[in-house]
């Protein structure tokens, strides 16, 4: 769907609408914000949303914000436990969900990728991350608390690293 380019500069130059926000976020907004968003509490897609929308939309931005990252996650899991609940028992179904379950780490790989390819690596940044990844791969047991460790271990060195310099 083409926007004639004197309604988008308008709209620009206006700001977009909470409703408008409640559709959109570009990926350029998200990275510029990514920084300051990791210094809240919470979930980070909600932090993100937050930051842009009051910055963008004020208060009512914020509201729109809010149910534009909260509500689709919560609907497709009641979706997903409605199909489980109904099909789960079903052959056809459970083949599916092993095929599904098959799909799931390339998508996460994919999206790891990505993230990585902004990142600026040095080669203590490529030997922490190996170094973690086969911990996580070798102990899945305790996979959260050593993430989490991990990511902690992480920013502590790069503070001391930038402190020495």
């Amino acid at each position: 769907m083409k926007r004639d380019p004197s309604t988008a500069a308008s709209t620009k130059a206006a700001g977009p609408t909470p409703w408008g926000l409640f559709w959109t976020l570009e990926e350029k907004d998200f990275y510029d914000i990514f920084a300051r968003a990791q210094a809240f509490p919470g979930p980070l897609a909600l932090s993100s949303a937050l930051l842009v929308s009051t910055r963008l939309c004020g208060f009512k931005g914020a509201i729109a914000a809010f149910f534009g990252v909260v509500i689709p996650p919560f609907v497709a899991l009641i979706l997903v436990s409605g199909l489980v609940s109904t099909y789960g028992s079903l052959p056809a179904f459970k083949r599916f969900l092993d095929g599904a379950g098959a799909v799931v780490p390339g998508i996460v790989a994919a999206m790891l990728w990505k993230t990585a390819d902004k990142r600026s690596w040095t080669p203590a940044r490529i030997f922490e991350t190996l170094v973690l990844a086969l911990v996580l791969v070798l102990l899945p047991r305790y996979s959260l608390p050593l993430l989490l460790l991990g990511i902690a271990s992480f920013y502590a060195a790069e503070s001391l690293c930038v402190r020495s310099k």
